[in-house]
């Protein structure tokens, strides 16, 4: 399993995301996944020329692009991985990399996006200006044309092959946006009516349908933060832990489960290492044995 981290925090709120994946690479979840059976090894960890929000754009487009680099060679070797951030922009470098991989077959890209926020903001609705509240406006195509065309012109996710789940906290705009081209979204009441994991069933036919195979983008703060402290923008009444990680459970026949992100760990705000272990659970309940 390849690892890829993505130790920036230029798009956030909260800068302190760009050491989740430094905190990673440290730690000793490496040999605790080892001793369940999945290798992995770190291939790169991408950081942002400046420390600070200048330039912010030209440095999220620049850590894209690389990227996407990686992940289309990635796709086109066949070889899983997991991006690791760092904020939740590098889902636009991300899912690039491996639709246009996948765009040289004709063939389509499938995305369950789990999330407490919806991320389709662009640069006209945005209130915050944050970047990370964009990545996949961008990747169905709408937002500022830096971001829109990393690798290729076209758009990376037809809006039939998208799911939202866990959205709890988001603004009008990007709300009409993905209304608008018809992206399936689970929020938080009907996830406690139906269950996680039939929600997260159907996301998964959803992103199967009619696509080579589909990626997962996990943002940690679709959880709760009693379970996930150590997340830049926590929104209470979200998913349990263990509720999620049953849920993954799911993906662990996937065959067309292409790889996954997860993002936006800031291990400045964990507490008792919650949100680590969590992250450690998260990766054995899907790649495992």
């Amino acid at each position: 399993m390849v690892l890829l981290g993505y130790a920036s925090g230029v798009a956030a709120n909260n800068p302190g995301c760009a050491d989740g994946p430094l905190r990673l690479k440290e730690s000793a979840l490496e040999k605790q996944w080892s001793d369940k059976g999945l290798k992995t090894h770190w291939q790169a960890l991408l950081v942002p020329q400046y420390e600070s929000k200048q330039a912010c754009l030209a440095q999220v487009v620049e850590l894209n692009t690389q990227l996407a680099g990686m992940t289309q060679r990635l796709s086109e070797q066949e070889q899983t991985f997991i991006v690791v951030g760092g904020d939740h922009s590098c889902a636009i470098g991300t899912w690039s990399g491996v639709a246009a991989e996948l765009s040289k077959k004709n063939a389509a890209l499938g995305l369950v996006w789990i999330d407490a926020h919806m991320d389709s903001h662009t640069f006209e609705t945005t209130p915050s200006g944050n970047i990370h509240g964009m990545p996949l406006a961008a990747l169905l195509g709408h937002g500022d044309l830096k971001l829109t065309q990393i690798l290729t012109s076209a758009a990376k996710l037809k809006p039939e092959h998208v799911s939202l789940i866990g959205s709890r906290s988001f603004e009008s705009g990007e709300a009409e946006l993905l209304r608008r081209l018809g992206v399936r979204i689970y929020e938080m009441p009907e996830i406690k009516e139906r269950g996680l994991a039939v929600v997260l069933q159907e996301a998964i036919v959803r992103a199967k349908q009619g696509t080579a195979g589909f990626g997962v983008s996990l943002d940690l703060d679709a959880v709760d933060p009693e379970d996930a402290p150590g997340v830049g923008v926590p929104e209470p009444d979200g998913i349990k832990g263990k509720d999620l990680c049953q849920a993954l459970t799911l993906l662990q026949q996937e065959k067309q489960l292409l790889g996954m992100e997860i993002v936006e760990y800031n291990p400045h705000l964990d507490k008792d290492a919650k949100t680590e272990l969590l992250i450690n659970n998260i990766v054995l309940s899907i790649f495992g044995d």
